[in-house]
C-alpha cells in the first residue's frame, strides 16, 4: 500500500478550492444566479458539487495513486467531513470512505483496465 502523506488542512484547501471552481462554471453556465454562493446551497446540491471535486481533484493526481492501494478515500473523506464546520452542514460528518471509494471505483477500473491492455502505448 502506498501511503499518502497530507495533512487535514491542505486536503479540504484542495478540495474547496475544486468545489468552487465547479462552482463558478455552474455559474457561468447560468444554473446558478450570480449572486449565489456555495454556503447558500442546500445540502443536496453542495454534496453533488463536492462530489464532482473529488473526482476532479483525484484524477489530477498521478496514476499509480489511483490504481494502486493507497489512504487516499480515508484522506478525502476527513476532507469532506471537515466541510461540515465550514459550510455549517452536519450530514458531511457521516461521509464514510466507502463512499468516496465508490466515487473512485469507476476511475480506478479504468485506469487498470487501460494497464491490462496497453491502451496507452498506441497514444
Amino acid at each position: 500500500m502506498i501511503e499518502i502523506r497530507i495533512s487535514n488542512t491542505v486536503a479540504v484547501q484542495l478540495l474547496v478550492d475544486r468545489m468552487e471552481a465547479e462552482f463558478r462554471n455552474r455559474r457561468k453556465s447560468g444554473i446558478y444566479a450570480e449572486d449565489m454562493t456555495l454556503d447558500k446551497l442546500p445540502f443536496e446540491q453542495l454534496l453533488e458539487i463536492t462530489e464532482i471535486a473529488v473526482f476532479d481533484l483525484v484524477s489530477l493526481l498521478p496514476y499509480d495513486v489511483v490504481s494502486k492501494e493507497t489512504n487516499i478515500h480515508e484522506i478525502i473523506s476527513k476532507a469532506i467531513q471537515s466541510l461540515a464546520i465550514i459550510f455549517k452542514q452536519n450530514a458531511f460528518t457521516f461521509y464514510t470512505p466507502e463512499k468516496v471509494k465508490n466515487i473512485l471505483a469507476p476511475m480506478k477500473t479504468a485506469y487498470i483496465e487501460a494497464e491490462e491492455k496497453k491502451l496507452f502505448e498506441n497514444n
